[in-house]
């Protein structure tokens, strides 16, 4: 690679690299400042008072207890099953390739059309039954969250998924076949390190697309504040920024980024340990 194309690469990167700046490092940076502040008005700085109000705040504990429950389980889930489906669909792909079109759609459909459809089967008289069980713990007044999640983005998890198993040469499996390898044992071996790549990918851009169903939640819910097992983190920073109080918002922001972080390092580490074959 000459020098001038590397040139012209970071001339075309230079927007994108800006907009990333204005939009997403000044404004976090904005907010740790924030976080240190008694309130914005006077920005007196008051060390680590707003993290011990807000780490003591029943309601924020509960917040990112239900979110680190609902992405850790709704990824988990998704990402098995769009494994589990595009194994089979890898067979399929070059006579039903039309197929991988209508996986798409659930992910571009606007959120309100999506809500609409799924306020109208869990508004059912047996789903309100069912939320009636107090023993379940709530699981139900959550259960939309998940199925709304699922229905959309595991269609675009599939196709990527596909695209990356159908890149896999056949002669590696025949190989691995003559050396003893087969069932779960051979795609334990030979097909996750060799996809892991794009199994990295889906988990971070899953995990991502379960922190954006705060959007959902609001319109199926129609409330501020939905059930306690459906309390989101967005919520809890949506409810403080009603009532301008930045320096809370702030810090949640920090917090919760903080752990988002921590989660895909976790993540990056597994994936590292699954294209080395230990995992």
């Amino acid at each position: 690679m000459t020098g001038r194309f590397r040139f012209k690469i970071a001339l075309l990167s230079l927007p994108a690299a800006l907009g990333f700046l204005v939009f997403y490092i000044i404004p976090f940076f904005r907010s740790v400042g924030y976080s240190f502040a008694g309130s914005v008005a006077n920005r007196e700085f008051v060390y680590f008072d707003n993290y011990r109000e807000v780490l003591g705040n029943e309601y924020f504990r509960l917040a990112l207890k239900n979110t680190v429950i609902f992405s850790l389980a709704g990824v988990g889930v998704i990402m098995l099953l769009s494994l589990g489906l595009s194994l089979g669909l890898v067979k399929l792909s070059k006579r039903f390739s039309f197929i991988k079109s209508f996986f798409v759609m659930p992910y571009v459909l606007p959120s309100a059309s999506v809500v609409f459809f799924w306020q109208t089967f869990f508004g059912a008289e047996h789903y309100a039954a069912l939320t009636e069980l107090e023993t379940l713990g709530g699981f139900f007044d959550v259960l939309p969250l998940y199925v709304i999640f699922l229905w959309k983005n595991i269609g675009i998890n599939i196709i990527l998924i596909t695209s990356a198993l159908t890149k896999v040469s056949p002669e590696i499996y025949e190989a691995a076949a003559l050396d003893g390898a087969h069932g779960l044992k051979l795609h334990r071996k030979i097909t996750l390190p060799l996809i892991s790549p794009s199994l990295f990918f889906v988990g971070v851009l899953s995990f991502v697309n379960s922190l954006k169903i705060f959007k959902e939640s609001y319109l199926f819910y129609n409330s501020d504040y939905p059930p306690n097992a459906a309390y989101m983190v967005q919520n809890y920073m949506n409810n403080h920024f009603y009532k301008l109080n930045y320096q809370k918002l702030s810090t949640a922001v920090v917090i919760f980024t903080l752990a988002m972080a921590a989660v895909i390092f976790i993540w990056y580490r597994l994936e590292n340990k699954m294209s080395e074959g230990t995992f």
